[in-house]
């Protein structure tokens, strides 16, 4: 038998909160470069169907993440996968400084909340912004913002120029 592998895209789901399912992790492109995305197929609680959109498209939402080494505590795609662990994965001492590989969460199937909020920012996305954790219920935030502070040396002549200072031959 011949499997084909589907791509989905987080980008028809309503503002709101849901029961879902994650269902993949892959590296996609964008704009600004390579990022991760933690695809969740967004469920009826009642049945664990997918629910569909106008167009009859199954809805999903996505955790959009930098790509990482997963050597941070701040990364997000560190957070995400934390905040996925269950009962039974979950170690509070532990997981401060190690957590399983993301892909090992597909093997769970784990029904979760999430609340999701749409960004359109170019791109219209059904952005996850908080996870409610499968072992004790709690709401996490998922969200965090990227350090863009990075320092370089700068030259005269930038500073020059930062100060309005021309020139002239």
């Amino acid at each position: 038998m011949t499997t084909f592998i589907l791509n989905h895209y987080g980008d028809n789901t309503p503002d709101g909160e849901y029961f879902a399912i994650l269902i993949n992790l892959n590296s996609e492109r964008f704009p600004l470069g390579q990022r991760m995305l933690f695809k969740f197929a967004i469920l009826n609680e009642d049945t664990n169907e997918p629910i569909l959109d106008e167009q009859d498209n199954p809805m999903f939402a996505v955790a959009v993440c930098n790509n990482s080494k997963m050597k941070s505590s701040k990364s997000k795609i560190v957070k995400v996968t934390r905040a996925l662990l269950s009962k039974e994965k979950y170690d509070p001492i532990k997981s401060l400084s190690e957590i399983p590989h993301p892909e090992e969460l597909f093997y769970t199937k784990t029904y979760i909340r999430v609340k999701q909020k749409t960004s359109d920012k170019g791109k219209t996305v059904s952005n996850v912004t908080h996870i409610q954790r499968p072992r004790d219920g709690i709401w996490e935030c998922i969200e965090s913002t990227f350090d863009t502070s990075i320092k370089k040396e700068i030259t005269m002549e930038e500073v020059a120029k930062m100060i309005g200072y021309e020139r002239h031959s």
